[in-house]
């Protein structure tokens, strides 16, 4: 009955539906009220609305209403890697976000050869088509093969690129209605042209795993760069007399940073003055999550190697961090309890700074005339529920 619950109706026509009694998490603050949804949008807030015909009634007493979360860094869950581009790890990881209150996600990718990206970026498009169940696709994150190899992560040294590499380069500008975003390191050799004609395709780019210095991180953002991948980790760190590119990510209000708040890969302080030096408009969360997030806590063999699964990482069997496996609901509540940010602005990291990130104006707030993207969060931030469009694609 879950899956069916979770199976999207192809009619255009849901039914209004009427949230009662609810914490509705807005842009203006906190209002105790009701959220009527009608033609997938967001019909009207407030108390003793009307009611069309037929209006269904959920009473959400006890529990935050906010809008839905936009997670714009996701490599995989439930044992299902974005780099299978496969039909069905791509609706596994949409219906696990879907659990966590996540409405829309960009399915990020590792360094590859050319002919990889190019079977991966079609499988994610054909998905991007049929709109399948769960949180919906909305383009691909390149956290690409021109990046430095000194700060390339878990990325596979041998996938790593120069700038001019022709073959990689024609699989993008041929699936440039598929990507949203592209990760590279600014420094490198001819960057500053690549980032100038990535954005005259319609893609953002983003600065990560890199070793620039503060003017190479401004050079990057003067040639259109407008995001900054996983802010502190994998670039050059902030020195008083060198800020690098922490520095120019915290005072360049042209730059939007993502941020996995799992507490582990930045400490709640880090996480503080990030905001302080950003705010919430300037600052999205992310979870960067691979495969192995949402598997019980434990051993586990993931593509061939032995991870520990714990609450709030991966690692290796020597203690080394193998990646997040951070859920944004998880990730809304650590801002709030442990760095101390007001519950409205973090959703903002949640939904509205993500959604202008990527260019949508029609989601990512609870306001009357924007697309019904919701998710319903009980006292411990536990989802439990998640609509798109009015659709309800999770019930616990």
């Amino acid at each position: 009955m879950e899956a069916a619950r979770q199976e999207p109706r192809k009619d255009a026509s849901l039914g209004p539906l009427l949230l009662t009694h609810g914490k509705l998490v807005t842009p203006e603050g906190l209002r105790e009220a009701d959220l009527l949804v009608a033609g997938g949008k967001i019909a009207a807030i407030g108390r003793d609305l009307d009611r069309p015909p037929g209006t269904q009634t959920l009473d959400a007493r006890g529990n935050w209403v906010l809008p839905g979360f936009i997670d714009t860094h996701v490599h995989g869950g439930l044992d299902a890697d974005t780099m299978q581009a496969s039909p069905e790890a791509l609706v596994t990881i949409s219906r696990h976000l879907a659990r966590h209150g996540v409405t829309g996600w960009v399915p990020t990718l590792f360094a590859c050869s050319a002919e990889t990206l190019d079977r991966v970026l079609r499988a994610i498009g054909a998905a991007m088509r049929q709109e399948g169940p769960g949180a919906r696709i909305l383009g691909a994150h390149l956290e690409s093969s021109f990046i430095a190899p000194k700060f390339k992560g878990a990325q596979p040294p041998e996938a790593l690129r120069p700038i001019e590499d022709p073959a990689l380069r024609e699989v993008i500008r041929r699936h440039a209605g598929i990507i949203r975003i592209v990760t590279l390191a600014p420094e490198l050799a001819g960057a500053t042209a690549l980032i100038a004609e990535l954005v005259a395709l319609g893609i953002r780019v983003s600065i990560g795993h890199t070793d620039a210095t503060y003017e190479q991180v401004i050079a990057g953002a003067q040639a259109g760069a407008t995001r900054v991948t996983h802010l502190c980790n994998a670039m050059r760190p902030f020195h008083h007399r060198e800020p690098g590119t922490v520095g120019a990510a915290l005072v360049q209000d042209g730059l939007d940073a993502e941020l996995i708040a799992d507490l582990v890969h930045v400490h709640p302080a880090g996480i503080q003055i990030a905001y302080r030096c950003k705010g919430a408009d300037r600052l999205m969360l992310v979870s960067d999550a691979l495969m192995g997030t949402g598997l019980p806590p434990g051993t586990h063999v993931l593509e061939g190697r032995e991870i520990l699964i714990g609450e709030d990482v991966a690692r290796l069997p020597d203690g080394t961090i193998a990646g997040s496996i951070i859920t944004l609901d998880r990730a809304l509540r650590n801002v709030v309890e442990a760095a101390g940010i007001p519950l409205v602005e973090a959703a903002r990291m949640a939904a509205s700074t993500p959604a202008r990130s990527l260019g949508f104006t029609d989601r990512g707030a609870l306001e009357v005339g924007l697309r019904a993207d919701l998710a319903l969060l009980d006292a411990e931030f536990r989802c439990q529920g998640t609509w798109i469009a009015g659709e309800r694609v999770y019930a616990p």
